[in-house]
């Protein structure tokens, strides 16, 4: 379908924006030293959102009352999105994306995203890549402004930003390079061969290079990378053997 790969890049952007909004909103910010929020945590507060991103059909209806009424949707793909969005937390990651909607990014947008493991969800043995879009928050993000001589208010020039997206944007725009600042080249090389490794169960060297890759994020949110100690974690339950019924996939555990 013609623009396809566009509406599906604006929606990745869309959840990145709100990941870097949650974390440059100055009110937002200000509960971070909340003392009512920070209790014993030295480390203060920190406002942290998990999503899910899948593509399918729908079904949208009414449900409520005649006090109130909102709109619901249902389908399969909708409970694969919650799926994701939960799986988010056990994978340490704040986006999570099915195969389904990676393959309608564009290639540049697909160029800046990572796969993380093939898992079969409840009610289905049908393997799946999962992938993720690396997000450093634990950063400053700089405050938008409106150009100085613009006749246009910061809110019209972000909405026409928005309206003219290109995929140049992937390389352009200041938030979408920041939040990927720690995925460096050698970083996605490194895990991407861990990954291949424990597809393939050649776990002995899995091991090797998803703990390297877990020390090359030590600067990350959670102090290294989510989706390497995920798959060490589940490597560990089985005593760092690779089963000999292994196929390249497990099943994933969050609902």
């Amino acid at each position: 379908i013609p623009g396809l790969d566009m509406l599906s890049d604006k929606a990745l952007v869309g959840f990145l924006k709100v990941i870097v909004e949650i974390n440059r909103d100055l009110q937002l910010l200000a509960y971070r030293n909340d003392p009512r929020l920070c209790g014993d945590n030295d480390d203060g507060f920190s406002l942290r959102m998990g999503f899910g991103l899948h593509a399918g059909w729908a079904i949208e209806g009414a449900v409520g009352s005649l006090q109130k009424v909102d709109a619901t949707y249902l389908s399969p793909h909708v409970n694969m999105a919650a799926r994701m969005e939960a799986a988010s937390r056990q994978f340490g990651v704040a986006i999570l994306m099915t195969r389904s909607f990676f393959k309608l990014l564009s290639e540049s947008a697909q160029s800046h995203c990572r796969k993380v493991d093939v898992v079969t969800v409840k009610g289905s043995n049908v393997p799946m890549p999962i992938y993720t879009y690396d997000t450093f928050q634990n950063q400053v993000f700089p405050q938008l402004r409106a150009p100085k001589y613009s006749n246009l208010a910061l809110e019209d020039i972000l909405s026409r930003q928005a309206e003219n997206y290109d995929a140049s944007a992937w390389t352009s725009d200041p938030d979408l390079t920041q939040l990927r600042c720690l995925a460096t080249h050698q970083f996605k090389k490194t895990f991407e061969r861990g990954l291949t490794d424990y597809l393939s169960g050649r776990w002995d060297f899995a091991r090797e290079q998803l703990e390297k890759a877990d020390k090359m994020m030590a600067s990350n949110d959670i102090g290294g990378d989510g989706p390497s100690r995920a798959i060490l974690k589940y490597m560990k339950e089985n005593d760092w053997v690779c089963p000999s019924s292994w196929q390249g996939h497990r099943p994933l555990t969050s609902k």
